[in-house]
């Protein structure tokens, strides 16, 4: 009776343990250009979906302010020393909610700082968070894991747009199954804001904050320069847009700024691109009454001219992060 006992414990412990096993305590951190995001959260490892969200906040860091006011292409000692302090406050997190592993990225403004990787190096040894910065075709796959996370559409139907302040990317998958991905490097919100004030209007960014008011004239030129990246698209991402493939636009840029503005029914549209840029010009942020039109009008041109010129008749916008792609990705966690 007693051996019969022993027998029916361990066969319990040996189905229950594994099913225990399967569930980890992950924290996601992704160092954008602008700020620094982190989600903390239990997922399943084997299905890898993320089955309870403990913590989630956003950090302002401005890695690529400091770069643009930088003679030299490198973070200042200001914006390090915010940088870190941020890094020991979320590693400080991280032990309150007893995470088991972490992954971290950083992304353009790392990239093209003459001090991210020294920055980087420094942030590991002080914090022992392994900061890693990832060359842009990574970004996308993490942007295309976002969209894959909210359960909404499948793999092979969708391409995933996501525009930051300093790149852009275009993730979709081929036959095969493998993630294919366009890059701007150059084509990021801020990027295209500052290139229609220093190169149309012939005006200095660092000086000016806003492109408006943007004239018919400037928005040509905007529309000219934008629509050439978009023309150079892989011809994989162009036939499947032509066979109606569902374009998923992840990020703040698309679902807080361009959505509200140039939407119908929740998807943006070509005509509500239109409308709103069409009503925009020759306005300054004030006649727009818009805290945030210095953005949100450059960011409506950059997507419609790259619907034009790809042939994207509607984006849907998903409310989702990076950092829930990269909780779920499995290239960091295998």
């Amino acid at each position: 009776m007693k051996y019969s006992c022993f027998v029916l414990v361990v066969l319990f412990n040996l189905i229950l343990n594994p099913l225990q096993a399967e569930i980890e305590r992950r924290a996601a951190i992704d160092v954008g250009s602008g700020g620094t995001k982190v989600l903390i959260a239990d997922v399943d490892s084997d299905t890898k979906q993320i089955v309870n969200v403990v913590y989630e906040n956003s950090f302002p860091v401005p890695y690529q302010s400091a770069l643009d006011r930088s003679p030299d292409g490198t973070f200042d000692q200001a914006t390090r020393e915010l940088g870190l302090r941020t890094f020991k406050q979320i590693k400080e997190i991280t032990d309150q909610h007893q995470v088991q592993r972490i992954a971290a990225v950083a992304t353009s403004a790392f990239r093209k700082s003459n001090n991210g990787v020294e920055f980087a190096e420094q942030v590991n040894a002080e914090t022992a968070i392994p900061l890693k910065i990832i060359p842009q075709k990574e970004e996308g796959e993490i942007a295309f894991y976002s969209a894959v996370s909210t359960g909404k559409f499948q793999e092979d139907e969708m391409l995933v747009w996501d525009i930051g302040t300093g790149s852009q990317q275009l993730t979709t998958t081929n036959e095969a199954h493998q993630l294919i991905v366009y890059m701007g490097e150059t084509m990021g919100s801020i990027e295209f804001k500052n290139y229609i004030i220093d190169i149309v209007q012939d005006h200095d960014s660092d000086d000016i904050m806003t492109p408006n008011p943007i004239s018919p004239t400037d928005l040509k030129v905007a529309d000219s320069y934008a629509r050439s990246f978009g023309r150079k698209a892989f011809p994989l991402i162009k036939d499947k847009i032509k066979n109606h493939v569902t374009v998923v636009g992840i990020g703040r840029l698309f679902f807080n700024s361009v959505r509200p503005l140039a939407s119908e029914e929740g998807v943006i549209t070509r005509d509500g691109l239109r409308a709103y840029i069409s009503a925009a010009l020759n306005k300054t942020d004030g006649d727009l009454n818009n805290p945030y039109a210095n953005v949100d009008v450059p960011n409506c041109i950059l997507v419609l001219a790259i619907m034009k010129a790809l042939h994207i008749q509607e984006v849907y916008p998903l409310e989702t992060t990076s950092t829930r792609g990269l909780l779920v990705n499995p290239s960091y966690w295998e």
